[in-house]
């Protein structure tokens, strides 16, 4: 009997450390993908959806498609269209859950990323007769975009950025004063996906703060 009692408390007393040796040997849930909205893209004149996912170590591919005309604020240039933004992020300066031992998540960390930029809309403008007429604006951008990003549970991810690069936009304006021989940006200085106020200057600038879920 008192051998019976001495078993039945040595099982108990290993159980636990049974359990948690094959909880180590389960691997760990992957989650390679992001899924994000510009937070704050709604009250500027667009939606703002993108995606994120893992190409190698501190190395992803990032996308994003804007809704220009999907607003909550109203707009008096009525713009309506579309932009896209391509690009890769490196992450330089990862952050580690034991400083110099394990990585805490891909996507962690401070970023450089190249990006690409096309912004393709119409707007609302007036004429030299004080008419409203509906002018086009082509803009295409090349941005270098630093950032960062943090991961909390390993779910949710919350990515601030800015970037600068060179931009440059054709805008169909024709019954405006000098048409589309003059640079017509200073009708339209904010593309949506940056911000554009000559040709003849063609510095671009951007910002944003990105509110995304992990995927597997």
């Amino acid at each position: 009997m008192k051998k019976l009692i001495l078993l039945v408390c040595y099982t108990s007393a290993m159980h636990p450390v049974i359990a948690q040796d094959q909880n180590l040997l389960v691997p760990a849930i992957v989650k390679n993908r992001i899924i994000k909205i510009d937070f704050f893209s709604p009250l500027t004149g667009n939606t703002t959806l993108g995606y994120e996912q893992v190409l190698a170590n501190s190395i992803t591919l990032t996308g994003d498609i804007g809704i220009i005309g999907a607003s909550l604020a109203p707009m008096s240039s009525h713009a309506k269209g579309i932009f896209v933004e391509a690009g890769t992020k490196f992450y330089f300066s990862p952050d580690y859950l034991i400083d110099g031992m394990k990585r805490f998540n891909d996507f962690q960390g401070t970023y450089f990323s190249p990006q690409i930029i096309y912004s393709g809309f119409g707007f609302d403008y007036n004429t030299v007769s004080y008419k409203t007429d509906r002018g086009v604006n082509n803009s295409f951008a090349l941005m270098l975009e630093f950032g960062k990003q943090w991961i909390l549970v390993k779910t949710l991810a919350l990515d601030f950025h800015a970037g600068i690069g060179y931009g440059w936009s054709q805008i169909y304006a024709p019954d405006y004063s000098g048409g589309i021989n003059y640079d017509l940006n200073f009708l339209v200085p904010y593309k949506f996906s940056h911000v554009q106020v000559s040709n003849d200057y063609p510095l671009a600038i951007n910002a944003g703060f990105k509110v995304g879920i992990l995927l597997k």
